[in-house]
């Protein structure tokens, strides 16, 4: 494993400190939960960005075709299960 060294202001570093303490992890694992849940978000911003240009039409024809707008079959359980997601 490479190691880097980076500066941040000590309140920051704080910050982190706590983080991870409450997260039981270290500094470095506290950063990738961040970073993880920043990416997370971004994912599902566009996400919504994208459903929201959609016309009324295009959403008609997507349930028409079979879609769901949930996760409530079993077939996403079954996903779930074997680390599909």
């Amino acid at each position: 494993m490479t190691v880097t060294t980076i500066k941040v202001p000590r309140g920051l570093r704080d910050r982190l400190a706590e983080r991870a303490a409450s997260q039981g992890t270290t500094l470095a694992g506290a950063i990738e939960s961040a970073l993880d849940a920043s990416d997370e978000q971004h994912f599902w911003d566009a996400v919504r960005a994208e459903h929201a240009t959609l016309s009324a039409d295009d959403r008609s024809v997507y349930l028409r075709a079979g879609g769901t707008d949930d996760l409530s079959d079993g077939a996403d359980d079954e996903l779930s299960e074997r680390g599909g997601w």
